[in-house]
């Protein structure tokens, strides 16, 4: 069988290179280039959130090895499942849809500054839920009532292009548009959960958050680019996304998060949630590892020049992987005496490997190739990913070691809000810089 050519991608300026890709120097960076397009500006704060509430869980979990206890009003994990689908994600989400929506519905992309009002209530919201957690539910239930409203406003904006748009696919626009709703509505009910201090509208909001609005969303997208992007450098794959792949995609998450909310809001009993995921989220998982084969996952771990198409295919088989797991907890269930329990392991492989990784090697290809430099993953950026999915496995193999589970759980927080800190130092400036080609945007 021939193998697939690949487009070997080079850096500007490079011997490899032509003289008319040659970058100019980039200018001194201001706040200004932040309103040049509309992933800057959102992007920018969204990983400032993400370092904040990196930040904000990693204290909580080392405090007691560092000699210190933080003791919270609210229930801590509660607030940092919420916060860690909402309180940067969105904002990531917000870039992406005015920078690559325009162009799936062929409409002209709005001006960054119109996103100002929604990014700073985003903004003011999480650091209220940062700030509440440590001293009571109002200020926690204030801040995610200002997320409701700065998605109302993103999402009226965005259904605007929608509207005005008149091509002929707008079924990945319109699926977004859908599940962006369902963040506004968990937003709402997480604050109503808090004002009446009823906890379990707290929790099933937060897991809705993740299940009903952060992965649905990441898994439409991935559905509408990984095939594209694979195809433009790997020139034997052709494009192959049809609509009934995309229903099994959401399908697949939609059932792993309804059975997860089932069981803990005790709709579901134990074994009825195990047969369950055995009979809908087994299938589930092959159909998407096989799903990762034929879009191209082996074809992008050929070259170093496809680093960074193979970060979003790796990230995208943690999904694969989390419905896995979660067939392998359900045994468990059925068969105590194997003594395999996974805890949260299917869970964190969703949130931490499947939406992080993507969400790494997304928002550093749109900042690479809207800011004029070579779409190529340095031994800088490639290095940053792997240490990505240590700080996913620390996580994952934590409830195997309940005397280490503590120790293993802080450490992966530890490694996790290091690599975002140290990839927000490297990429922020070339977001407060105009591009380095001169061109626009």
């Amino acid at each position: 069988m021939k193998s697939p050519k690949v487009i070997q991608v080079v850096a500007p300026g490079s011997a490899s290179s032509s003289g008319s890709d040659t970058a100019t120097a980039p200018t001194r960076a201001s706040p200004g280039a932040l309103l040049l397009a509309p992933h800057r500006l959102a992007f920018f704060a969204g990983t400032a959130m993400l370092v904040v509430v990196s930040l904000w869980w990693t204290l909580l979990l080392a405090a007691p090895y560092l000699g210190a206890q933080i003791i919270t009003p609210l229930p801590p994990t509660l607030v940092h499942g919420f916060t860690f689908a909402s309180g940067f994600m969105p904002l990531f989400m917000i870039g992406f849809m005015f920078t690559a929506g325009p162009r799936w519905l062929d409409v002209a992309a709005p001006d960054a500054r119109s996103l100002r009002w929604p990014v700073v209530l985003h903004v003011s919201g999480v650091v209220l839920l940062t700030i509440g957690a440590e001293s009571g539910s109002g200020l926690t239930a204030f801040g995610a009532l200002l997320l409701a409203i700065a998605w109302t406003a993103a999402g009226v904006a965005f259904a605007g292009l929608i509207r005005s748009s008149q091509a002929r696919d707008r079924l990945h626009a319109r699926c977004v548009m859908a599940f962006w709703t369902v963040g506004i509505a968990s937003a709402l009910l997480f604050a109503a959960g808090l004002a009446i201090h009823h906890y379990g509208l707290v929790a099933a909001s937060a897991w809705i958050m993740v299940f009903g609005f952060a992965a649905p969303i990441y898994a439409t997208v991935a559905h509408r680019v990984l095939p594209f992007f694979t195809s433009n450098v790997v020139t034997d794959i052709v494009p192959w996304r049809p609509n009934w792949v995309l229903a099994v995609l959401l399908s697949a998450v939609l059932a792993f998060g309804a059975i997860q909310l089932g069981g803990r809001a005790d709709l579901l009993g134990p074994t009825q949630g195990a047969w369950l995921t055995l009979a809908l989220v087994g299938p589930a998982a092959i159909a998407l590892a096989w799903l990762a084969v034929r879009w191209g996952l082996l074809q992008s771990m050929r070259g170093r020049s496809l680093r960074l198409l193979a970060m979003l295919h790796l990230g995208f088989v943690w999904a694969a992987l989390a419905l896995l797991l979660a067939v392998v907890d359900a045994a468990g269930v059925l068969l105590p005496e194997l003594g395999i329990r996974l805890g949260s392991a299917p869970l964190h492989a969703l949130t931490m490997g499947f939406l992080g990784g993507m969400l790494f090697a997304m928002a550093t290809r749109v900042i690479c190739g809207h800011g004029g430099i070579a779409l190529v993953a340095d031994d800088f950026v490639w290095t940053l990913f792997w240490l990505l999915q240590v700080a996913t496995l620390l996580r994952l193999a934590s409830p195997l070691w309940p005397a280490a589970s503590g120790a293993m759980t802080a450490s992966s927080a530890v490694v996790w809000t290091s690599v975002w800190l140290i990839w927000a130092i490297r990429f922020l400036p070339v977001l407060l810089k105009p591009r380095v080609d001169g061109r626009p945007g």
